[in-house]
């Protein structure tokens, strides 16, 4: 008689345990999406256990292979060094909250452009997911993820856009990983300046961020801005700039929350903010936009004329020789 009951019961508990596995593997089973590249284990344990200990393009051959008829570019194809400027870094994280790593990864045969990968294992294979190519300046971008206040963490990347003499933009692209799909959600300017150039209007910008919502996935943004005369008198010389005159500045904090729907990190702006150096969506766009007068006139119009009530003599004559010009030409220049 026990020995039937003990029968009885591990039949039963078999009996479970099979429902629960078939359960959990119909659960289990996701879409695995048309686009996606589906990358061997063995690369991927080639690429997890990557030593950073000495230069090797084997990797990069491998998955240039993989991704066909996509291609990583290669602007160094016939030189002589093969393993001149490549990049690899690797990084896993749980991006989306399911309990499992994904594969982050910046690796491209130049520093200038390599490509952005997100790699994911959906019903235990790997897949590439995501690839973008990042153009840059000199170094690979920086790579980051954020402990935001969110599932799915925000991972972004640092760029270079310009660099050059009296030219400087750099800026950050934040993403996120949701339902197996990779969202770009912003892009903000660090730091950002042109002097002299030919243009009549110059202008640096500056910023700081940090993820700082207790019960809501926000990122919040210092401004700092400046917009000057370049080279306007006939003294000057090509590349002058008048940083120490300015024409319209200032500093401000903003705060962009994400919004589920759209998978973007979204301005917001409180309705009693809207004093005329109050920051907005259209004057932001003029940041690292240089040589749009016409968007900086109309985005900064009511900062523009209030500077012209209460300015100096000299910012209202500078201003008013300025906007005559606008009027004329959509970029003013100076030379």
């Amino acid at each position: 008689m026990h020995r039937q009951s003990r029968f009885i019961i591990l039949v039963s508990v078999l009996l479970i345990m099979s429902c629960n596995n078939i359960g959990n593997q119909f659960r289990g089973k996701e879409t695995v999406n048309a686009s996606w590249k589906k990358i061997p284990d063995s690369w991927i344990k080639k690429a997890t256990q990557f030593t950073y200990k000495k230069p090797d393009t084997t990797l990069l051959s491998e998955f240039a292979k993989f991704i066909k008829p996509d291609t990583l570019n290669n602007p160094h194809a016939m030189h002589v060094d093969p393993d001149y400027g490549f990049v690899f870094n690797i990084v896993r994280a749980d991006l989306d909250g399911d309990g499992n790593d994904e594969l982050l990864c910046l690796q491209g045969w130049d520093v200038s452009s390599p490509s952005l990968c997100v790699f994911k294992q959906v019903n235990n294979n790997w897949y590439l997911i995501y690839m973008e190519e990042i153009d840059t300046f000199y170094n690979s971008p920086t790579l980051y993820i954020a402990n935001n206040y969110s599932r799915n963490k925000t991972f972004y990347l640092r760029r270079v856009y310009d660099h050059g003499s009296g030219i400087y933009i750099d800026g950050y692209s934040f993403y996120k990983l949701t339902n197996n799909h990779v969202y770009k959600c912003l892009d903000i300017i660090n730091d950002a300046h042109i002097y002299g150039w030919g243009l009549y209007l110059n202008q640096s910008v500056k910023s700081t961020f940090e993820f700082d919502g207790d019960s809501d996935d926000d990122l919040s943004v210092d401004y700092t801005y400046n917009f000057f005369p370049g080279s306007i008198y006939k003294s000057d010389c090509p590349w002058c700039a008048h940083e120490d005159l300015p024409l319209i500045n200032g500093e401000e904090n903003m705060d962009y929350v994400y919004n589920n729907k759209e998978h973007k990190y979204k301005l917001d702006i409180p309705k009693y903010e809207n004093k005329a150096d109050d920051l907005t969506a259209e004057k932001i766009a003029c940041f690292a936009d240089f040589g749009n007068d016409s968007l900086f006139v109309k985005a900064f119009r009511r900062h523009i004329d209030t500077t012209l009530k209460i300015g100096t003599p000299l910012q209202k004559k500078i201003l008013r020789k300025y906007l005559s010009l606008v009027d004329k030409n959509k970029t003013v220049i100076t030379q």
